[in-house]
């Protein structure tokens, strides 16, 4: 399972361009997922090696329903004790194009650096 945190929009100070500097998260909150991890790539910048990652996420909608959380973009995953955040949330995967078989929710998202980030412990 991965654990979703949610963020403070309330708690968190944004610049002129609507960027947070200093984000506050919500208690994480354990859900069950599908993980569609894609190989780290060595990314060098200034002299410095990184690495970038990206990741999809898939959760049950049922699953979220019952926890009574809905990811967003900005909102962080943990997963292995790594820290993805959420670029892009996606719903529209349909079966046999029927709008009632929509089951699942997609979170695109990339590999956060290692920084500090003001986590509460999760609900499991």
């Amino acid at each position: 399972p991965a654990i979703i945190y949610k963020i403070k929009v309330d708690k968190t100070k944004t610049n002129i361009y609507g960027e947070g500097t200093s984000k506050n998260y919500n208690r994480g909150v354990q859900v069950p997922c599908l993980i569609d991890r894609q190989n780290a790539n060595p990314v060098a910048k200034s002299g410095i090696v990184d690495f970038e990652q990206s990741s999809t996420f898939a959760f049950l909608k049922t699953e979220l329903q019952t926890r009574n959380i809905y990811p967003e973009t900005g909102d962080i995953i943990e997963f292995d004790s790594q820290y993805y955040e959420i670029n892009n949330t996606n719903e529209i995967q349909l079966y046999a194009g029927q709008v009632t078989y929509n089951h699942q929710v997609l979170c695109e998202t990339h590999l956060m650096r290692k920084v500090p980030l003001q986590l509460e412990k999760p609900i499991i």
